[in-house]
């Protein structure tokens, strides 16, 4: 049997969106709300913050970078255990393959077999009916040979008793011949 192809059910992962190197429209935001530091102020150089506001960002940006480490890794452990899923099944698969040949020789085998118990089956049987007709054909022939043994013996029986009734019938009319 040739290699047999399996197609993969892996589908590709699909890749993150890239921020856009084009610099965004900065909107318009709300006067009162001008001393919070944002992205888009930081970028254009507004700095309208005061040095609360600078750790938390940095501490924010700490916990994203931890998060986004925390997911690569999360992810990498993910696709590694996929891969090692497929494996196994892919494994399993050869395996069920290797047995189904292996089955599929001794299904081949026990159907040759089977064949050869037939063909014998259908000789005996053949066979027996033969000896059977040969066994009808001796009974016959039995029948006919006891039928000629008792026909010859009624025969032999009625030439006895005919003779002893003729000896008797001449004693009768002859005795002379008696004494």
């Amino acid at each position: 049997m040739g290699e047999v192809k399996i197609p993969t059910l892996i589908k590709p992962i699909p890749l993150r969106p890239q921020k856009p190197s084009y610099p965004l429209h900065k909107l318009p935001t709300i006067p009162e709300n001008d001393h919070i530091l944002t992205e888009e102020n930081s970028v254009n150089g507004d700095h309208n913050t005061s040095n609360e506001a600078q750790p938390n960002i940095e501490q924010e940006q700490g916990n994203n970078f931890n998060r986004i480490v925390s997911n690569r890794h999360s992810a990498r452990r993910s696709r590694l255990r996929k891969l090692a899923y497929i494996e196994d099944l892919e494994n399993a698969l050869k395996s069920y393959e290797r047995k189904k040949d292996i089955l599929h020789g001794q299904i081949a085998e026990q159907r040759k077999k089977q064949l050869v118990l037939e063909i014998e089956h259908h000789t005996l049987k053949f066979h027996v009916a033969a000896r059977e007709k040969q066994r009808i054909l001796q009974e016959v022939e039995i029948e006919k040979n006891r039928a000629e043994v008792d026909r010859m013996l009624e025969m032999q029986r009625r030439m006895v008793n005919f003779t002893s009734l003729q000896l008797i019938t001449n004693s009768n009319f002859n005795p002379s011949a008696l004494a």
